[in-house]
């Protein structure tokens, strides 16, 4: 009896110190975890990795900023060839990433300027979205839901992937500022001017990329319907839908010059879509301010006759904006490289085919997460509570319908799971506490995926890619690797496109192709060059395009060689080092290195030299 005495009075002891820790030292703890293991375990942007290639190429876009001060002007011609790029990227991501890199450069070089802000701009980012997540959680369920919330998204990888150090792309931005915006209208579901923040948050997201288009759209169909069928959050829900509207079209206006307000563009902020927003957003304005007291008949007319209209604006200023984003882009590029990107793959299609190595611990997870929301709105019945449940049951079937979506689904389940847990009891002499940290560690992201890739491992289908492919396909990027190619003369290189923006980003070369559907004829030609069966072909394509080099590397080419999809191709000749006669192999300092290059012989193809390489010294 004095034993378990004593083991009592200890733990209320441990529980009251836990207790006592600062709201801000969980939150800095979490987020100095992630930060130290994003850095130690995946080295990105830090000790040899510039991360991926939407890293590199944002480097490359705001380097030019600098460089040129050129804002409304997002054309680079370190890709796509003799074109270059228009990027479809907002200058509202360069402009905090140049002021950071310009701010540091004025006490350090340059390149030590970009490193810092590789880690200063995704850990600023992550702190945030942890703070909103821990106090949303706090303000709803209690300190020690919060708490729980912190420790769950430590282990939920999937949940930060996109904020670990080094990660300067887009991303990250648009899944704090939608998550952020679901979390606040959740936690505060009368308060007109938090609502207006999480409208300012959601245009934010869709102005930085379409990627996050369909989590807003359900944002804001979510507060829409809350908004007409509860008088209590008619204001909030006009308030929303006005911030939504013009966030948007100050973005647009921003960042698009008055002489290309008629380019229309379907994967990018452009007039048509801040037609649809705005007429859209308005009706649901009337519908929800002056029209509330309206039948409901006469207030749904208003909505649909408003987006109808701005629907019809947005087909008539470009049709093939109808069919997506993607519209635009031509038919081929779907065979030679959107299939094979890795966001767009199907959490639900790996699931099914037998990959379970990551699906099935994911799938796992949301179902954790919205079964502990259903619990949640099951029993208090209150509006916020089906708002968190709808926008979480429509964000998880984004994330299973593709892996770009993970994050937002993550962040979403973190929150009902840790408030489920945080009302878990004692189980027979097992205290509260005992109880909650062990059903933390079971639900959590983390031991869901290595209990998956365990099983994947033991009952799963074969692997076609070994480590040792894969490893020198990662090699393939770093720093180390480039420098192989540093000491070439200037010119434009046709490669593996999945190293094409590090070639732009870490040496003085022009790269052909790299994974932005922007340069969809770039690709395409890149591919076409690489897949040629005939030689006379390939030079036909070089002579087109002015390449001055042909790169392959060991770890992305090699596997190729012994591929039935590329054989009797280009690819699978230089592999074999039996390149056509126009292709002079160039020696590399590094005798060792990943890379085998080739000069293209503009005398044998009777070329002129090319821009790139006469201008060379």
């Amino acid at each position: 009896m004095i034993s378990a005495a004593l083991k009592a009075t200890e733990a209320r002891s441990l529980t009251s110190r836990i207790a006592d820790v600062p709201n801000w030292a969980w939150w800095l703890l979490a987020l100095s975890f992630i930060a130290i293991k994003s850095w130690s375990v995946g080295g990105t942007g830090v000790f040899g990795n510039l991360g991926d290639s939407d890293d590199a190429t944002r480097l490359i876009q705001v380097r030019e900023l600098l460089a040129s001060g050129h804002w409304f002007d997002t054309t680079t011609m370190k890709l796509g060839g003799n074109a270059g790029m228009l990027s479809h990227w907002s200058r509202l991501i360069d402009l905090p990433l140049a002021t950071l890199i310009a701010g540091f450069s004025l006490v350090m070089p340059v390149r030590s300027a970009e490193w810092l802000t590789h880690i200063v701009w995704p850990v600023s980012l992550l702190g945030a979205l942890l703070w909103i997540v821990y106090r949303t959680t706090a303000k709803v369920a209690g300190e020690s839901a919060g708490r729980m919330a912190l420790l769950l998204a430590v282990m939920s990888p999937f949940a930060y992937y996109q904020f670990a150090v080094g990660r300067i792309d887009h991303h990250n931005v648009m899944i704090a500022a939608a998550v952020s915006a679901v979390l606040l209208i959740w936690s505060n579901p009368q308060k007109t001017d938090v609502w207006r923040i999480a409208g300012v948050l959601t245009g934010i997201a869709v102005a930085v990329g379409y990627e996050a288009l369909a989590p807003a759209v359900a944002i804001g169909a979510f507060v829409a319907l809350w908004g007409l069928l509860d008088r209590r959050a008619a204001e909030p829900a006009a308030a929303f839908a006005t911030a939504l509207a013009l966030t948007f079209g100050l973005a647009f206006v921003a960042t698009i010059a008055p002489s290309r307000w008629m380019d229309i563009r379907c994967d990018a902020i452009s007039l048509n879509m801040v037609a649809l927003v705005l007429f859209g957003t308005s009706g649901v304005a009337i519908a929800v301010g002056p029209g509330r007291n309206w039948p409901m008949a006469g207030r749904l007319a208003v909505i649909a006759a408003a987006a109808g209209v701005g629907l019809a604006i947005f087909g008539m200023l470009e049709p093939k904006c109808l069919a997506g984003p993607k519209g635009q882009l031509p038919p081929l590029l779907t065979k030679v490289w959107l299939d094979n990107v890795a966001e767009n793959s199907s959490i639900l299609s790996e699931l099914v085919s037998g990959d379970l190595d990551q699906s099935l611990g994911l799938t796992l997870f949301y179902l954790i997460g919205l079964g502990a929301v259903t619990q949640q709105a099951w029993k208090s019945r209150t509006p916020a509570d089906i708002f968190l449940l709808a926008a979480s049951a429509a964000f998880t079937a984004f994330a299973c319908w593709q892996y770009k979506f993970m994050s937002y689904a993550s962040f979403l389940a973190i929150v009902p799971i840790a408030i489920a847990i945080s009302r878990l009891g004692g189980l027979a002499e097992v205290s509260a506490t005992t109880v909650r940290f062990a059903a933390l560690v079971l639900a959590s992201q983390s031991l869901l995926l290595a209990a998956s890739g365990a099983l994947d491992n033991a009952i799963g289908r074969p692997k076609i890619i070994t480590e040792d492919m894969r490893t020198d396909a990662d090699a393939c990027a770093k720093p180390a690797a480039m420098h192989d190619l540093a000491d070439l003369p200037s010119g434009l290189v046709a490669a593996h496109i999945d190293i094409g923006a590090y070639i732009a980003a870490l040496t003085h070369h022009r790269a052909l192709a790299a994974p932005y559907h922007r340069i969809a004829n770039a690709i395409i030609a890149n591919n076409e060059i690489f897949a040629a069966h005939d030689p006379a072909a390939a030079a036909a394509i070089l002579q087109r395009e002015n390449v001055d080099y042909i790169v392959i590397c060991r770890g992305l080419d090699g596997p190729s060689a012994s591929s039935q999809v590329w054989k009797g191709s280009l690819r699978t000749a230089l592999v074999k080092g039996d390149p056509p006669k126009y292709l002079t192999p160039v020696p590399l300092s590094n005798p060792d290195s990943l890379f085998r290059v080739w000069k293209v012989d503009r005398t044998a193809l009777n070329l002129q030299p090319s821009a790139a390489a006469a201008s060379a010294p």
